[in-house]
């Protein structure tokens, strides 16, 4: 018999072993490499909508604080005897579940983020919708626009031939009147518009605004002696704005006025701040703007709290320091002489506000596992494995330079 050649010969049991064993490794690498780049895309993707997540909200939020005060500027707005609000407020980092020092009310379906992770401020807008506004005037035989009426109750009298497009048909509309003078704002609810008698109609019974005794009050209604008077109803708009933890996924909501339910806007965003610009009108001051917070340029002992953190001390120690000067020129009494001096620094530091510096901080959704944990990110915090982008930007409040209100005589505690 011949020797068989090599050609005749199969694999021997170790060329074999060796084979499967380098298949073995190259299907692993494949399988790794192709887990690694399919988390990667993940990731990445996660990071595009987070970003597109920031470009979406940021625009929201400017479209917002710019309209902010449109038909009544920085007037202040009279919901209620004790409840005076501004065009644009904002709380430095509020306890919402008790609403303790806003006008948001307390809310059992808020919770603060956890142990470790940054709190956001709240903000709330409001301005007038120019659709369907009304022009009120001086009722006949009266000195003001305002009248009872035995039959219908509280009624405004308004320019021949109003718009009725300001009146929901369905429900009483939540309007604002407001005056091109010096007199605050007042939120009413309509019930409906008499084109034909050249009346605004209030809803009566329980629900019936105004509420404050300041708007329910006949002489905020008739036209004092130099007064510039341009009264007008707009339907009422607003934004507010909180970040809820509520389930441990942070939350960006969003309430309409006169609302009870919050609206989920985004589950990106992870904190919301703002600072506030205000006018500095004092001598020296150059009209530049100071922010709040931030650093106080003529008095760097005394850097600026948040302006919902404003005390008459820190008034006086220049933290919180204002002009004492109404828009006529006039000197203002001293914030010690009101009933409530921490109020009325507030009101004065809102009445000046004319930009908002906005920062949200944007978070991918899931975690990368994979990702180093040692150390901090780029925004200050423990390393955790989530992928963080901020924005940041200025909206100038292009309504708020008007309005200026005369200051009320002040009481003394």
């Amino acid at each position: 018999m011949k020797p068989s050649s090599l050609h005749d010969r199969g694999f021997t049991l170790l060329e074999v072993m060796i084979a499967s064993a380098i298949g073995v490794i190259v299907l692993t690498t494949g399988l790794v490499v192709g887990t690694q780049m399919q988390k990667r895309a993940l990731f990445e993707e996660q990071t595009m909508t987070a970003q597109v997540t920031g470009r979406a909200v940021k625009e929201m939020i400017t479209l917002d604080v710019s309209r902010a005060g449109t038909g009544m500027g920085n007037t202040p707005i009279s919901f209620n005897t004790n409840d005076e609000r501004s065009a644009i407020t904002v709380w430095s980092k509020p306890d919402l579940k008790t609403g303790i020092g806003t006008t948001l009310g307390a809310d059992t379906n808020f919770e603060p983020p956890p142990t470790g992770f940054p709190a956001s401020d709240a903000l709330q807008l409001y301005w007038g919708d120019t659709n369907g506004m009304i022009t009120l005037t001086t009722c006949p035989s009266l000195s003001r626009v305002r009248e009872e009426d035995a039959t219908t109750g509280v009624t405004f009298c308004t320019r021949p031939n109003p718009s009725t497009a300001l009146v929901d048909t369905t429900n009483p509309t939540l309007a604002v009147l407001a005056s091109g003078g010096n007199k605050k704002a007042c939120p009413v609810l309509v019930d409906s518009v008499q084109a034909a008698n050249a009346k605004l109609v209030i809803k009566a019974a329980t629900a019936q605004f105004p509420r404050s005794d300041l708007c329910a009050n006949k002489d905020l209604w008739t036209k004092a002696s130099g007064d510039i008077e341009n009264w007008v109803a707009l339907r009422l708009s607003g934004a507010a704005y909180r970040v809820n933890w509520k389930g441990g996924i942070p939350t960006l909501e969003y309430r309409a006025p006169n609302q009870t339910a919050w609206s989920v806007l985004s589950r990106d965003v992870e904190q919301l701040t703002v600072r506030e610009g205000v006018v500095n009108l004092t001598a020296g001051g150059n009209n530049k703007l100071d922010w709040y917070p931030g650093d106080n340029t003529l008095n760097p002992s005394a850097p600026h709290p948040a302006i919902s953190e404003c005390t008459l001390a820190r008034y006086t120690s220049d933290a919180c320091k204002t002009d004492d000067r109404g828009p006529d020129g006039s000197a203002l009494p001293a914030p010690g002489t009101y009933a409530d001096p921490k109020a009325e620094v507030i009101r004065r530091l809102r009445q000046r506000v004319r930009e908002l510096e906005v920062t949200l901080v944007i978070r991918t959704r899931r975690i990368n596992r994979d990702a180093d944990m040692t150390g901090t990110d780029e925004e200050g915090q423990a390393k955790d494995g989530y992928t963080r982008r901020r924005y940041t930007f200025r909206v100038a409040a292009r309504n708020m330079a008007v309005g200026l209100t005369r200051a009320p005589a002040p009481v003394t505690p």
